[in-house]
């Protein structure tokens, strides 16, 4: 959640995304790479969303990193 005194950061916003992707699939929290390695999926497109994320994780990463 984002208030007045908090300035929006992508990584956290991706954060809230990956939390809301465990609950609604029933999933153990986990990193995402970790899920991808250990198979906390129960579907192939589950593991395709985590294979996009951790796709997009790493261009925010490098975007942040470089700034």
């Amino acid at each position: 959640m984002i208030t007045k005194d908090k300035k929006f950061s992508l990584l956290n916003y991706m954060c809230d995304i990956a939390f809301n992707f465990y609950e609604t699939n029933n999933l153990e929290h986990l990193c995402v790479r970790e899920s991808q390695l250990v198979g906390n999926y129960n579907t192939e497109e589950q593991l395709e969303w985590l294979q996009r994320f951790s796709d997009v994780w790493d261009r925010v990463e490098e975007r942040e990193v470089n700034k």
